[in-house]
């Protein structure tokens, strides 16, 4: 492993006990709180839990920006920003978040820092469906106690090693701290689409996007189950293929608990990583 990678995960592990720490506290104290959960919803007393872990994620990877100036971390913290907008909304009195047409149109804006990291304007485009793509994997996941967390940590165990992946991966260890089951912190948009623009970013920079369909298969599945239940729906009339979208919802419905569930999904997303990895480390 690279010193860089142990160092700055290690790091940031502390670090992030403490920020998250404080997420929780100033939460807590601001009442920054989801003000609506779907009616259709078991779990009605996450409405309780604060949204404020994905300040966190902002905080150190302001940091890591300031230190190491790495493109993707530019693109991670405006995504960012467009899904603390979302969850500053869904903490209002009404709480229905952004509209989606919205949040497609700031990610848009946010795609357009591409063309500063020298694409052309097809180029920029494709980021843009990429973005876009990448985010909702992300946030279509974030969606049961530890789940998004303990899925995005094998992808950050294959990415390639750096200091920022290392202070990354150190900050989810120890944000899974305060966010596995029962959770009393959740990373909201904020951090689902922090964590989908800095992986669409980092790979498009390096021209391996594609590999995403294997780094993000649990945001693939998650959002493919989405997609097949609203057509299905529409062309039969009012019926389903799973009981709740997305899947992960399906499997609560069928009396799974978060961490059974959380142990499946990782587990297939532990596997898909490997399959990067041999993929990027093998001779052909």
């Amino acid at each position: 492993m690279s010193s860089d990678f142990v160092l700055f995960l290690g790091f940031s592990a502390i670090l992030g006990y403490f920020v998250f720490w404080a997420c929780l506290y100033l939460g807590l104290r601001w009442g920054f709180y989801p003000k609506r959960i779907r009616e259709f919803y078991d779990d009605q007393w996450k409405a309780n839990v604060p949204l404020s872990g994905g300040l966190g994620f902002l905080l150190i990877g302001l940091i890591l920006y300031f230190q190491f100036k790495q493109p993707a971390l530019l693109v991670a913290l405006l995504s960012g920003l467009v899904g603390l907008v979302d969850d500053v909304t869904k903490t209002l009195r009404q709480g229905h978040g952004m509209k989606a047409r919205y949040k497609i149109l700031l990610l848009m804006v946010v795609s357009l820092c591409f063309f500063s990291f020298g694409f052309g304007a097809k180029r920029v485009v494709w980021s843009f469906v990429v973005l876009l793509a990448t985010t909702s994997a992300t946030n279509f996941t974030d969606g049961a106690d530890g789940l998004l967390g303990s899925v995005l940590l094998p992808v950050f165990l294959v990415l390639p090693q750096s200091a920022v992946t290392g202070a990354l991966l150190g900050a989810l260890i120890s944000y899974l701290f305060f966010n596995v089951s029962p959770a009393k912190l959740f990373m909201g948009d904020t951090g689902s689409l922090f964590f989908g623009g800095f992986l669409a970013a980092f790979m498009l920079l390096r021209g391996q996007e594609w590999w995403l369909i294997l780094l993000c298969l649990i945001g693939v599945i998650e959002v493919a189950s989405v997609v097949l239940q609203v057509i299905y729906f529409r062309l039969t009339g009012g019926k389903r293929i799973f009981r709740m979208t997305p899947i992960h919802h399906h499997f609560q419905k069928l009396g799974w608990s978060d961490p059974r569930i959380v142990s499946l999904f990782a587990g297939v997303q532990a596997v898909a990583c490997a399959f990067c990895w041999v993929g990027w480390n093998l001779p052909w």
